[in-house]
Formats: C-alpha cells, structure tokens, sequence
C-alpha cells in the first residue's frame, strides 16, 4: 500500500469498482472495520486522554528538515497485518491506481470535519497516512469553455464569449463558485509537551482525541478497503489506444 507516493486527497472515487454507493459503504465500514489503528480512549479520564494523544504516532507533514510533525499511521505492507496469502497477492495491486478506488474515507472525513482537515501521505514511498489542516477555497474562476474545459477568471458579457484556449465561442459563466480542498503543511499539536496537554481543560482534550480518534477510524476504514481489493479484485492488462498529434512535411504536388 505504501508503494505509491500519489497523494491521496482531493479527487473522487472512480466508479469502475462495483463498491456500493460510497456513503453506504463508509457506514459500513464505520460499523465492521477492525480497530487496528482506533484505540479506546477513557473520555472521563484526562490522564489516559493525555497519555493517549502524547503516545501517539508522530510523522512529518512535510520533510524532516521542516520539523512539522502530525498524527499519523505507518501503511507500509508489512505493517498491514496481511495473511501471508494477501502479501502474495498485494504487489499486483500496488501496481495500480489503487487510490482511486479506497480514498473515500478520506473525502469523508474531510467534509465531516467541514474541510479543517484532511488525510495525506507522506514519507519516500507514500508509506504513512498524516493528519494536515485544512481548508476550503473558491479558486476564482468565473467561467469556462464547454468545448476544451479551459477555465477563465473572467466573466462573460452575454450568453456566450470565445475561449482562450481554442478560439471557440462556447465559453459560459458557471453557476456557482466552486469549492475546492488544500491541505497546510503545519504541524498539529508538535509544539505540546505532556505537560501542556494537562494542563489543558477536559473539554479541550476530548475535541482533540476525538479528531484524533476519527482520524485512526478513517485510517482503520482505508486499510479495510484496502484488503478488501487484495481479497476481491484482480489486476487485468489492458492495451489503451493513446491519439498523439505528431507533425509532418506536406508537399504540393508537382
């Protein structure tokens, strides 16, 4: 699984899988993924909360040298807890666009959390799920070409305007804004001490492990889909006809 380093945020699932609709899974899987990284965490108790969220695994958002550090999840294949028979089988599947088909935890959780945060990878070989901030942001574009796509900061005077990218006249203003998701690269709660957890307010410390809490069961939920391709899935080859534009001498007969 952490043979891919593509990031895992912000894209939609590919609808080629016969998953269930993707809130009815998740529900799912809310209710039967095993709590491999979720803990049971003591609400009433501020030392376990604290003990809890200090003795949590901790990776970079970014690289070492930034020093920004977040809870994470280690996904690397041998730290899955694969059969052996599932090892045999994953490295088919890592040679895929797996992400596409098991990152609607990660939407999920994202717009439950109202976009303040989100689910990334990060490490050389994708191998760590990390916990960033976040945020949604209108972009700015005001309208786009329905011909090519392009889009245009500028607005439209009248129906319709010429697009920029292929002269054609089928540029149009959109509806609504769009709404798109970025992560930030600082860290969450690396510059608090054991100390400083304790001496917050039980109130505080349960909005904090319980984002974190969330976050392992998101994490629980990718694994689970995860060995659920492993298990379910095969890798077939396919030969895909690719149209390139090439260029060539024309010459006016004699």
């Amino acid at each position: 699984m952490a043979a891919s380093g593509k990031p895992v945020a912000n894209a939609q699932p590919r609808r080629g899988r016969s998953f269930p609709v993707w809130e009815e899974a998740s529900s799912a899987l809310s209710l039967e993924a095993k709590m491999f990284f979720e803990q049971k965490v003591d609400m009433r108790s501020k030392r376990a909360m604290v003990d809890f969220l200090a003795s949590h695994f901790r990776y970079h958002t970014m690289n070492s040298w930034n020093k920004g550090t977040s809870y994470a999840n280690c996904i690397k294949v041998h730290r899955l807890g694969l059969s052996r028979d599932q090892n045999s089988r994953v490295w088919d599947i890592l040679d895929t666009d797996y992400w596409d088909e098991i990152r609607y935890p990660i939407d999920n959780f994202t717009e439950e959390t109202g976009g303040n945060y989100t689910i990334g990878t990060n490490g050389r070989s994708g191998g760590y799920l990390v916990l960033y901030r976040g945020e949604y942001y209108d972009p700015g574009y005001k309208s786009r070409c329905r011909s090519c796509g392009q889009m245009n900061y500028q607005p439209v005077t009248g129906e319709v305007g010429q697009c920029g990218r292929c002269g054609k006249m089928e540029r149009v203003n959109l509806a609504h804004p769009l709404r798109l998701h970025r992560s930030r690269a600082s860290g969450i709660d690396d510059d608090l001490t054991r100390d400083d957890l304790m001496d917050l307010s039980v109130s505080d410390l349960r909005d904090k492990v319980d984002l974190v809490c969330r976050f392992d069961r998101a994490c629980d939920e990718i694994r689970e889909s995860f060995i659920d391709l492993i298990d379910n899935c095969k890798v077939v080859e396919e030969t895909v006809m690719v149209p390139t534009t090439v260029r060539r001498i024309a010459c006016a007969s004699a």
